[in-house]
């Protein structure tokens, strides 16, 4: 029983063969997807640096640093970004409206998710969802290039 958990456990989270060696200062491969599945599970909620930092068993500041490290942004930006691209394919999908999708991709409100997206976009939701989006939201008229 014991050995039939261990070779689940590592299906999971390991590979067979040698183990690699971690970079100094950087998470774990194990602990890195542990975290991005965690955050993505969560992308409608809010999940703590505490509770990442325990799934890694660090401390916050010491997880913060490893996964910025590890990945080449924060935790929080990590977490935005995913949430931007969930919510590029609900515009696409057209079947909510920008609050819900605010709502289902973790902004605390519809303008909250406006700004955001802007930022990371370059235009507003709602002009994506005319510009790129199908389904049966999509405008009937599509605007004229320039």
């Amino acid at each position: 029983m014991a050995d039939e958990r261990g070779t689940l456990l590592a299906r999971r989270y390991g590979e067979t063969g040698p183990l690699k060696p971690v970079p100094h200062g950087r998470l774990a491969f194990w602990q890195e997807r542990r975290v991005k599945e965690l955050m993505s599970a969560h992308l409608g909620s809010d999940i703590s640096l505490k509770r990442l930092a325990d799934e890694c068993g660090l401390s916050v500041t010491h997880f913060a640093r490893a996964f910025r490290q590890s990945t080449q942004t924060s935790p929080h930006r990590w977490l935005l970004a995913q949430r931007i691209e969930r919510a590029i394919r609900l515009l696409s999908a057209g079947r909510q409206t920008l609050a819900e999708i605010a709502v289902d991709c973790g902004f605390a409100d519809q303008s909250h998710f406006t700004r955001a997206f802007i930022k990371a976009v370059g235009v507003g939701p709602g002009q994506w969802r005319r510009l790129h989006g199908e389904g049966p939201m999509r405008s009937a008229v599509t605007p004229s290039p320039g």
